[in-house]
């Protein structure tokens, strides 16, 4: 998985992997999610669009993350648009905790998308 460097949109932390996310690749998609400042993301968007696989790893992180966030009043929102994320989300029960965002505007914003295939 290479990345690219997180930003912050609308008070938001936007980080956008590219690659494959699986077990190999997990932590470094572990440490994007939390960012290196000290306090950790309240709000985090992680577009996947740039995102060609994941697996149970990389999902497992998600949860993870969306716990840590929600602890704090903050929440995770996925941006996507391939299909084996829609597929590992809906086979595993939690595309109703990660609905789909079209873009980070729309995650920033709270505007999911209803792509017709949930």
């Amino acid at each position: 998985m290479n990345t690219r460097c997180p930003e912050l949109r609308e008070g938001c932390r936007v980080i956008c992997p590219v690659g494959e996310i699986d077990l190999a690749t997990a932590p470094a998609f572990r440490d994007q999610l939390r960012g290196n400042d000290a306090a950790l993301p309240a709000r985090v968007v992680a577009d996947l669009r740039r995102v060609t696989f994941i697996d149970s790893s990389g999902l497992q992180e998600l949860m993870k993350a969306q716990a840590r966030c929600e602890a704090v009043g903050g929440w995770v929102r996925l941006v996507y648009d391939h299909e084996a994320v829609d597929l590992l989300l809906r086979l595993t029960g939690y595309a109703e905790q990660f609905p789909r965002y079209a873009g980070v505007e729309d995650a920033c914003r709270d505007r999911p998308q209803d792509f017709g295939g949930r």
